[in-house]
């Protein structure tokens, strides 16, 4: 199923699938679109200026999809991928717990027509079949986040403590690795997703 907004494009998808049984062209805004309710995949090479509403309606729908593959500007999926790619950003932090991210490939210019001012790259987001974050936790683990990540000019030693003694964020840096003078880019997802749980244990 091929989902178009432009009238010409569809029109011409029509016609060049007409006899391909297995092939539907639907003239529609994507982001108005009812995702299927049967397990599903999706590729797509999408607007730029559109990425991160497109990401944000795959991976909020009631039924999100199984795989999807993006073809999109390469600063934006390093926003979604993070690390290793790049530094980990909010953006990848809330969803790598349920979402296995990745640049899957890169292109140059000159594999489109005509070719784009900016690098491009495959971005594959697969759906984790055990997320690392259980729905009944999903909730803290994002205020946590957002509470702690990505201050301006704060260091990681300052966004944690709110939630954390200078003892606790010490023994935490030593455990995990981490130098708490540094900003909070600088850890990874594992790191963060490990201050979460401790966290958590110390909530119980």
């Amino acid at each position: 199923m091929a989902v178009e907004v432009d009238g010409a494009l569809s029109e011409g998808l029509r016609k060049r699938f007409v006899s391909d049984s297995r092939v539907t062209i639907v003239e529609a805004d994507f982001l108005r679109f009812r995702l299927p309710d049967v397990p599903y995949k999706v590729l797509g090479n999408i607007p730029f200026n559109r990425t991160a509403a497109i990401v944000r309606r795959l991976v909020q729908a009631d039924a999100p999809p199984q795989d999807a593959y993006l073809v999109i500007q390469r600063e934006a999926a390093g926003r979604f991928a993070g690390g290793p790619c790049a530094r980990e950003t909010l953006s990848s932090l809330l969803l790598k717990p349920w979402w296995q991210i990745e640049i899957a490939r890169r292109f140059r210019r000159t594999d489109f027509d005509p070719p784009p001012g900016v690098d491009v790259v495959a971005l594959w987001l697969a759906r984790r079949l055990r997320p690392l974050v259980d729905r009944y936790q999903a909730v803290h683990y994002r205020r946590f986040i957002r509470s702690c990540f990505g201050r301006d000019g704060r260091s990681i030693r300052r966004c944690l403590l709110p939630r954390f003694t200078r003892k606790q964020i010490h023994r935490l840096g030593r455990d995990l690795r981490f130098d708490a003078a540094g900003p909070p880019s600088g850890l990874t997802f594992d790191q963060w997703l490990a201050l979460f749980r401790f966290w958590r244990l110390t909530r119980s």
